[in-house]
């Protein structure tokens, strides 16, 4: 009988078993127990996608337990860092209706469930089995002794499923970064002069089987091809040529044929394989291939042949020749006219003649372009400088910056073409320093850079501003204008019709005290009307307009 492990409890009556820092009570092992041999890979085919099992391979054991009441069961056992790794083991034994037991030694219990959560114990220590034989399995009936029988090899495991074939989904979604192809000897040649065509980066390694038949004299040589990047339909035109297989690089020593799936996840037990021999697994109803391979890569574009064909045949290789070091030839450096060749005006030769013109054409050039373009004197020329384009001079010679710091004239070229380095080098050209122009039928010369300046800073002499400044900031306005005064009519209805007038009479009269109003009764129609006539404002106070009691006042009584 067994009992389910309460918490907080502290010992254990089954001996190996102890508390993780879950609480679980679990051995340092855990044994899996399956039917027969295809439930134990279907757990194998699980666990590998989950868990790496090189992890595992140290502690692995396949063993045939053979039970004292006459039953067989593979079992499957290994060491387990604490219940989260045996978790995963159990879980996907379960799937596969395996039973999973722990323990430390050879006395193992059921692994914990739903049912007990924490793992289970035996009652008391009188229900521990003296002679427990290979290992004893505790359960809720009587202990059940176990035999081990045949054991069995991860590896040959392995070696003995064949590749199932992928599905029209996983075809669509496999992705692989490079692929070998098993070529045949006698045509190793052809293929990898195939690849070498559709420029496929390859490498080559011979490979030979590691056994022979007694029908063959020595062993067969075949060659691993690994093409990186191969196209999809190229893989596929090379799978069905005959004597080719494609093949999935899934560890470097252990190929999987193109287009299938191994049951159990090979990159994950790469460590169970020596890596001497290169196995190849290949589709069903081949077997497994083993192969000796060299561990030196040879490039594909070295085993290739390059024959070309001329006009009268396939040409021999090209055989040395003497050759003698050219130290100097006699080149002459021209300035030539080149047929339609055009190119941007970024400078102007304008023959010093010329110069009344162009002082003229200065007055009528915008801000812009005097303050972008440069100028400068060389007798017996004005040099106009601008690299974005020279627009709005109507004469002299236009010039184009054929090289840094080199003014050819527009349309012409200095042949032959050589490099700017070479030609500043031959032609002692100071960087940074000078410009130089190469006229058309004129002696070449060079202008040192700091001596431009731009154009409006040439046009506007700083001396004669600052006289004209000193001279207008001294002038007196009152010395040219005379005294002005204001006069005010009486205004009408329609006042703002006819605004103020600003006259300068002969004499200005003074202004008297000012007249303070006086209360009157009004005067009748007729004499009011005749009180308003030009000559009763010859004596009018100046007032100010808009304002109506000053008007009222001023008026006479």
């Amino acid at each position: 009988m067994l009992e389910p492990i309460s918490l907080g409890q502290g010992r254990t009556n089954c001996p190996g078993l102890a508390a993780d820092e879950r609480g679980v009570v679990m051995g340092q092992k855990i044994a899996l127990f399956f039917a027969d041999i295809a439930r134990a890979v279907g757990f194998f085919r699980s666990y590998s996608r989950e868990v790496t099992l090189d992890e595992i391979l140290t502690s692995l054991l396949i063993q045939e337990a053979v039970s004292e009441r006459g039953g067989r069961e593979v079992m499957i056992q290994f060491d387990v860092g604490g219940s989260y790794a045996a978790d995963r083991a159990a879980q996907a034994a379960r799937m596969h209706r395996g039973r999973p037991f722990t323990g430390t030694d050879r006395h193992f219990v059921p692994y914990r469930d739903r049912q007990s959560p924490l793992g289970y114990d035996l009652p008391g220590p009188e229900e521990v089995l003296a002679d427990p034989g290979d290992l004893v399995l505790y359960g809720q009936a009587a202990p059940d002794k176990r035999s081990l029988g045949r054991r069995i090899q991860i590896r040959d495991l392995i070696l003995g499923l064949s590749p199932r074939p992928l599905t029209q989904a996983e075809k669509q979604t496999e992705q692989y970064d490079a692929l070998v192809v098993r070529v045949e000897k006698g045509l190793s040649k052809e293929v990898a002069r195939y690849l070498w065509h559709r420029q496929v980066r390859s490498t080559v390694r011979p490979a030979t089987t590691s056994k022979t038949s007694m029908f063959q004299k020595g062993p067969r040589e075949v060659q691993l091809i690994r093409a990186e990047g191969l196209p999809r339909h190229v893989a596929q035109l090379l799978h069905h040529t005959p004597g080719v297989k494609v093949f999935v690089p899934v560890q470097p020593h252990l190929l999987v044929e193109w287009g299938h799936r191994h049951p159990i996840a090979l990159e994950s037990c790469g460590s169970a394989f020596s890596e001497d021999e290169t196995i190849l697994f290949h589709a069903p109803p081949q077997k497994v291939e083993r192969l000796l391979v060299e561990d030196d890569d040879v490039d594909i574009k070295d085993l290739v042949d390059v024959v070309i064909h001329g006009p009268r045949g396939v040409l021999a290789p090209p055989e040395q020749a003497d050759a003698t070091r050219i130290e100097a030839l006699d080149v002459e450096l021209k300035l030539a006219r080149l047929p339609r060749a055009g190119a941007a005006t970024q400078a102007l030769l304008i023959p010093l003649d010329r110069l009344p013109w162009f002082i003229k054409l200065v007055y009528m050039l915008p801000a812009a372009v005097l303050r972008a373009y440069e100028a400068v004197i060389a007798d017996p020329y004005i040099i106009v400088i601008n690299r974005r384009g020279v627009h709005g001079i109507p004469f002299g010679e236009p010039m184009t910056e054929l090289y840094p710091q080199i003014f050819v004239p527009v349309g012409m070229q200095l042949l032959p073409r050589v490099d700017y380095d070479l030609l500043r080098e031959h032609l002692q050209i100071r960087p940074d320093q000078n410009l130089y122009f190469f006229a058309d039928d004129g002696a070449s010369f060079a202008v040192p850079q700091e001596s431009l300046h731009p154009l409006s800073r040439a046009v506007v002499a700083q001396d004669r501003a600052q006289e004209t400044m000193l001279e207008l900031a001294t002038r007196t306005p009152a010395d040219e204008l005379g005294n002005a005064t204001v006069r005010h009519d009486r205004q009408s209805v329609f006042s703002l019709w006819r605004g103020a007038r600003v006259e300068t009479p002969e004499r200005v009269p003074e202004l008297g005290p000012a007249v303070k109003p006086q209360k009157k009764a009004l005067p009748a129609p007729e004499q009011a009307q005749a009180d308003n006539t030009p000559d009763a404002t010859d004596d009018a106070t100046l007032i100010e307009p808009g304002d109506d009691d000053e008007r009222s006042a001023g008026k006479p009584a």
